[in-house]
């Protein structure tokens, strides 16, 4: 989970309502991406929670050759 510095961002920001990278306000952002100091919930939209979290590894089956 990221911990983001409060200085850089607006209230808005802060109380989740505009998206943390964007700042776009509607719809309102619904993903947690990471946390204040004080553990309050950092919020992005959709298309920029996407650009945040890493996507999960790939599992790679292997099959046996013939």
């Amino acid at each position: 989970m990221l911990t983001f510095d409060p200085e850089g961002l607006t209230w808005a920001q802060r109380d989740g309502d505009a998206c943390v990278v964007c700042h776009k306000r509607w719809p309102r952002p619904r993903v947690r991406v990471g946390v204040l100091p004080d553990n309050s919930a950092v919020l992005a939209c959709g298309d920029c929670a996407e650009a945040l979290v890493p996507a999960p590894t790939a599992t790679v089956v292997a099959f046996p050759s013939r």
